[in-house]
């Protein structure tokens, strides 16, 4: 990807559950940290900024360079999505992983594997010369998705609760929205369409929608 990637600098010290300072790397396609922020009423600790995943500046606090990552005042860095998450959610004492729910983290897993494909596709179609691009990795890697989707589809009465599984099934769906708005991926699937409708309607969500 050529854009910068937009993170998040910091909560101020406050007297909760959560008052160490943090930098959250919040790359567009992967707005859950955004989302959680908001819904774990973390906004007001949280400030977004911008960089690029291979820059020196992020290299110095995250050796594999990966975004999103999530950088503690003592200077350890969270990466991964759904660490971050884990991370806030511990911190703030939220609600997005009921304990020993392993059903919500199956969930949660299908939807981020939605987003791990529709980023492989991306990449090959944004960031491959044509000449080189293999129509049976954008084959392999669309199947993914629908089977992805049509599982969202049989389980979306799962989803009702605001937890982990269902910020990441709304993050893929977006995204879905923003990089592939030809897929069509509504057809057929009234359910989850339904539902994003509904979800996508948050505030949280609203705050993490692409300019």
């Amino acid at each position: 990807m050529s854009k910068p990637f937009p993170p998040c600098y910091g909560p101020q010290k406050e007297e909760t559950a959560f008052n160490e300072a943090a930098r959250l790397p919040c790359f567009p396609l992967y707005p859950q940290g955004r989302v959680a922020a908001a819904e774990l009423g973390l906004n007001e600790r949280v400030a977004f900024a911008s960089v690029v995943s291979a820059s020196d500046e992020n290299k110095a606090v995250n050796s594999i360079m990966k975004v999103p990552t999530l950088v503690l005042d003592a200077g350890d860095a969270i990466p991964d999505s759904r660490m971050i998450l884990r991370y806030l959610n511990g911190q703030t004492g939220g609600s997005f992983y009921p304990a020993g729910d392993w059903d919500m983290i199956r969930r949660e897993s299908v939807a981020e594997g939605i987003i791990d494909a529709c980023l492989l596709l991306r990449i090959e179609q944004a960031a491959r010369p044509e000449e080189f691009r293999r129509q049976v990795w954008v084959d392999t890697q669309s199947a993914k998705v629908n089977s992805g989707l049509d599982a969202l589809e049989d389980e979306v009465a799962k989803l009702e609760r605001l937890d982990a599984a269902a910020i990441g099934a709304a993050c893929a769906l977006g995204y879905l929205d923003f990089r592939f708005a030809d897929w069509g991926w509504r057809e057929g699937r009234p359910i989850i369409a339904a539902w994003f409708e509904t979800f996508n309607a948050r505030p949280s969500m609203q705050a993490t929608i692409p300019g």
